[in-house]
């Protein structure tokens, strides 16, 4: 791996991303995925991103508060919250950059910031988190995403909490607004919080062959879109990668434990994930 001079790797990351988009996701099994995924290649086009077979993997370090502020803001329908987290596209062991987030949402909207970080400057950044200290100001003081994201995660103490990766196939189209469709399968996630290394303890977040399918629309969602939805009866659901993920290691923290936990009988999805806090 060749070293970067520092004027080079600070101009690597002065450039943000802004978008405003309406997002649904609606959780679908095998046989209605496969269905829908041989209606979108007539529909749309695939995204250019993609390997051979037409998917790629995500991986997110998500960030909370120790009393789970985010996940509980997004439980409750909060209509104005923060998320961060640091993403990798493709194979994590050779992924040339790491993307820094805040997804804001305002009701039905989403607001994105983002920021790459260069490989190379990775480590500075994930110990300067570890430690709760402010990095190198040539990694966030001319780009809006960071700032915006070192803001949130000391204005609430956010630390890293969980890893969520998926497989994605994507598909595009552009019309008057931007469409894009995703269908995210192999969920899983870990509390081994390496982004960059090899999955470690990672769990199935979804009964096998399940998928979510994930539409975002810049703007008015198209007529098209619509009766593909009421074609197969998409039930729209608040589904989040972060709150299954949290809910799945309260549900394998109770069974681990032998305490008043352990047997408790979690109410659907509102589990409530305080007294494993600790466990981070």
């Amino acid at each position: 791996m060749t070293s970067e001079s520092p004027a080079r790797t600070a101009d690597a990351t002065r450039h943000g991303f802004l978008f405003r988009r309406l997002e649904v996701k609606y959780r679908v099994d095998r046989v209605t995925r496969t269905a829908l995924e041989r209606d979108l290649k007539v529909l749309m086009r695939p995204d250019s991103h993609a390997g051979q077979d037409g998917t790629y993997m995500v991986r997110s370090l998500y960030f909370d508060t120790a009393d789970y502020m985010a996940y509980h803001e997004k439980m409750a329908g909060v209509a104005r919250r923060h998320k961060l987290r640091l993403r990798v596209y493709g194979d994590p062991r050779i992924a040339p950059s790491v993307r820094m987030e805040v997804k804001s949402r305002y009701n039905t909207f989403i607001h994105k910031l983002a920021a790459d970080i260069p490989r190379e400057a990775f480590g500075v950044l994930e110990q300067s988190l570890k430690r709760r200290l402010l990095p190198p100001a040539s990694l966030y003081s001319d780009v809006a995403g960071s700032r915006e994201f070192f803001r949130i995660q000391r204005l609430y103490n956010m630390e890293p909490n969980v890893i969520v990766e998926y497989r994605r196939q994507a598909f595009e189209r552009r019309e008057l607004n931007r469409v894009r469709v995703n269908l995210d399968d192999e969920l899983r996630a870990t509390r081994h919080l390496d982004l960059l290394d090899p999955l470690r303890g990672a769990r199935q977040l979804l009964a096998r062959g399940n998928a979510i399918f994930e539409i975002k629309v810049d703007g008015v969602m198209p007529y098209w879109l619509h009766m593909l939805i009421s074609k197969y009866d998409l039930q729209h659901q608040a589904l989040s990668k972060y709150c299954l993920a949290v809910r799945s290691e309260a549900r394998m923290s109770a069974l681990d434990r032998s305490d008043a936990f352990a047997g408790t009988t979690f109410a659907g999805d509102y589990a409530a994930p305080q007294a494993w806090a600790s466990r981070h």
